[in-house]
């Protein structure tokens, strides 16, 4: 039976590994609908820090410039008026950096030490930045995205450790020291 046949029919949900230049997700084939499930890393600034130099500095640090979204992150860790962005290289962040754990990088994927630097070397480059946070959301439908869990850590005690054991639907904050 094909595919095509398989989408038609009444069957159980089954998972499928799609493979393309732009990206690497789960598409689910069930009960006759298929739905592409992707994992997206929702980033947020707060919007003062969002500027042009912020956004340069972005694309000369990660190689891809922030893309502005509808969806908010609602969570106390989060003002309601942060600009919230995606850094994805390709269809969906199911293959980045963030979220692989233990999987060896893949070929394009921006490296520990890039994101690590871009993190750590913000506050040189883009002035007002107090807090970064990123959440690992998984197909987000809804412009609100809750997240299920939340961690803080000071921009000091980042490590490569701390953005790889991001999991699905869980929230991250980066404070940065207070400038006087």
């Amino acid at each position: 039976m094909s595919l095509d046949d398989r989408v038609g029919s009444d069957v159980e949900a089954e998972l499928h590994r799609v493979t393309s230049p732009l990206a690497v997700c789960t598409v689910a084939v069930e009960r006759g609908k298929m739905e592409s499930m992707c994992a997206t890393n929702l980033w947020a600034i707060n919007a003062a820090a969002f500027t042009s130099e912020f956004q340069r500095f972005t694309e000369d640090k990660l190689g891809v410039p922030p893309l502005r979204t509808t969806m908010r992150i609602t969570s106390g860790r989060v003002r309601g008026s942060s600009a919230v962005f995606t850094l994805t290289r390709r269809m969906c962040d199911c293959d980045s950096l963030i979220g692989r754990r233990n999987d060896a990088p893949v070929h394009g994927e921006i490296d520990a030490d890039a994101w690590l630097g871009w993190l750590r070397e913000m506050p040189d480059h883009v002035t007002k930045v107090s807090r970064i946070a990123v959440l690992r959301a998984w197909s987000p439908e809804d412009d609100d995205v809750v997240p299920s869990h939340a961690r803080g850590v000071r921009v000091a005690d980042l490590t490569e450790d701390v953005l790889r054991d991001i999991r699905d639907d869980s929230l991250l904050t980066i404070d940065y020291p207070r400038m006087a």
